[in-house]
């Protein structure tokens, strides 16, 4: 019952002789947990069945009571276990005696979908643990009322899938949409709508990235890592070859594409684990063989920043040097300088703009290498920046705009407030308080402690307790914690209390246009950007994408073409390349 046998487990079913023996109930002795005060319908029951042994069965019902009850919360006490045995199985064509192993799932008709997929896992963890016998070798069957469920070859599956049903059955269209894109933990389907929408500017192939994500277990962050690492060295290896052999744009292609494969490898490693950093490098000395191969269209550049520099890319259509105007794209808190080029930069290039792509303090190089926090004066940072690009001969100091994405939605109205060379800015979406987005993932008991000063370590475990159960907030609050520098989360809501627009939005004389997804929820993104908008008291224009044309999502994730081509529109009207 391996996975290569798996479409046809029906079948194997029917030619599996358990020979006369079955032991109806529990022998005395053998290890049976009832629930005090007597079995209620309503409680879950376990019964496990196995070829006869040496275990030490009422040991292992005991741990494995304690295992389930610790991995999904369901009290000891409503949970009855029970063990009976095969005199004799016949199973695949041999007598065999050390697998497989039968659990039969009873489970009552509140337990949800999940509750159910959560019980069997944990009980099939607990018995290759605990028996020796492999997970795949681990069948389990549900029954009324969620019969549908079956723990097969090292994962819970539905019996819809092995029932031998037509081929041609249609896909339910909520299974198809764009919010349940291949995944169901709700990160892997933001980080994959990302990485295929940059398809449409370089930085992906379709049948690769399919090959990564059908490697990928959903919830499961160590088998994302493996899936886009191994993609990623692999057109790595690839590209070198075409480049040793003198195929330069076969070569600059695929270092494109190992740039992305290796960024995506590398997002839920952040500082603690060494492979995050030796992932982010790989994709960055990538992209910078890429680079050198573009007949001098990207270059690699470092802006002076106080006691250190600012890591950059400038681009350009040609190697004319004439005078364009200059789009200064940033990003804010979880992009690269690198995944930039491929949302905006390269189409950028293609409309005759110059660009300037840079990361500043808690982004890329600075963070991973220079463990430079964020800041919330970022004028500190943009006035450097355009310092430099005013030092440039093909730069026109009149025609200078400025976009930032996602928390560059706050950074770039901060920085115009105070930086009065750029005559445009862009932000998709605007956020007027990073504090108040992110406390909108919390209970208000969370934001009411840190507003009141009491923030303490129960707080912290609340918070803690949420990311635990979310793999969203998760992915959010850890990214946080890490580019701010915080040890704690009460920590961190402390200093995301600096970074508001309250008090700079009169000063913002600068013509603006703010972008907006119509499903944006990454930390009240959609709120933030209209709050935004109506706060400022400039020459302004709203625009907002929605599902009709396939941007709803934060940053219009898996629509850069799409996104770009209205915003490059407004700046078109204005610049004049």
């Amino acid at each position: 019952m391996r996975l290569g046998y798996a479409k046809s487990l029906v079948w194997e079913l029917g030619l599996l002789v358990v020979v006369l023996g079955l032991v109806a109930s529990p022998l005395p002795g053998q290890g049976m947990a009832r629930a005090a005060g007597g079995i209620d319908p309503a409680d879950p029951m376990v019964r496990i069945t196995y070829a006869k042994s040496d275990l030490d069965v009422p040991s292992i019902l005991a741990q494995l009571s304690r295992d389930v009850t610790a991995a999904t919360g369901i009290d000891e006490r409503f949970l009855t276990y029970y063990w009976q045995t095969f005199d004799a199985i016949h199973c695949m064509g041999e007598p065999v005696s050390d697998k497989p192993l039968f659990v039969d799932l009873y489970v009552p008709g509140f337990f949800s979908e999940q509750d159910v997929a959560g019980m069997m896992t944990a009980i099939a963890d607990s018995l290759e643990n605990l028996t020796g016998v492999d997970k795949e070798w681990v069948f389990i069957h549900t029954h009324f009322p969620l019969q549908g469920h079956v723990y097969i070859s090292g994962k819970v599956e539905r019996w819809d899938n092995y029932r031998g049903q037509s081929g041609n059955e249609p896909r339910d269209i909520s299974q198809r949409s764009m919010g349940g894109f291949l995944f169901n933990d709700p990160a892997f389907v933001f980080q994959s709508l990302w990485r295929f929408g940059l398809t449409a500017t370089g930085g992906a192939d379709l049948g690769e990235l399919l090959t990564i994500t059908g490697q990928v277990k959903d919830f499961d962050r160590e088998s994302w890592f493996q899936a886009w690492n191994a993609m990623a060295l692999k057109v790595r290896a690839a590209a070198d070859e075409f480049a040793a052999s003198g195929h330069d744009l076969a070569a600059q292609q695929a270092y494109f594409r190992a740039t992305n494969y290796f960024r995506a490898a590398s997002i839920y490693l952040y500082d603690k684990d060494p492979r995050g950093v030796i992932a982010w490098q790989n994709g960055r000395d990538a992209f910078l063989k890429a680079a050198g191969l573009s007949g001098g269209m990207i270059e690699q550049v470092r802006i002076p920043y106080e006691q250190t520099t600012l890591p950059g890319y400038f681009l350009t259509p040609d190697a004319s040097e004439s005078k364009r105007p200059l789009l200064l794209i940033q990003t804010g808190l979880d992009a690269t300088a690198e995944d930039l080029y491929f949302i905006l930069g390269a189409l950028a290039v293609q409309r005759g703009y110059n660009c300037l792509i840079f990361e500043g303090p808690g982004q890329g190089e600075l963070i991973s290498l220079q463990k430079l926090p964020f800041r919330h004066d970022w004028e500190s940072v943009v006035t450097p920046v355009v310092d430099y690009a005013l030092s440039r001969p093909d730069v026109d100091p009149e025609r200078i705009a400025l976009l930032g994405y996602s928390m560059g939605g706050y950074l770039v109205p901060r920085a115009l407030a105070f930086e009065k060379r750029i005559r445009w800015g862009i932000v998709d979406g605007g956020v007027y308080s990073v504090f108040d987005g992110t406390m909108t993932k919390f209970p208000d008991a969370v934001r009411q402690a840190v507003e009141s000063g009491e923030c303490s370590a129960e707080i912290d475990a609340l918070v803690l307790q949420e990311m635990d159960e979310r793999p969203d907030v998760h992915q959010f609050i850890t990214q946080m914690l890490w580019t701010f520098q915080s040890a704690t989360p009460c920590e961190l809501f402390r200093k995301l209390q600096e970074y508001t627009l309250a008090d700079v939005t009169a000063e913002i004389k600068t013509e603006m246009l703010v972008v907006n997804s119509s499903e944006d929820q990454v930390a009240g993104s959609n709120a933030q950007a209209k709050k935004v908008f109506n706060a400022l008291n400039t020459k302004k224009t709203y625009l907002e994408f929605d599902a009709s044309q396939g941007g709803q999502f934060h940053c219009q994730l898996g629509a850069p073409v799409v996104s770009s081509e209205r915003i490059l529109n407004w700046l078109d009207e204005r610049a004049k390349p």
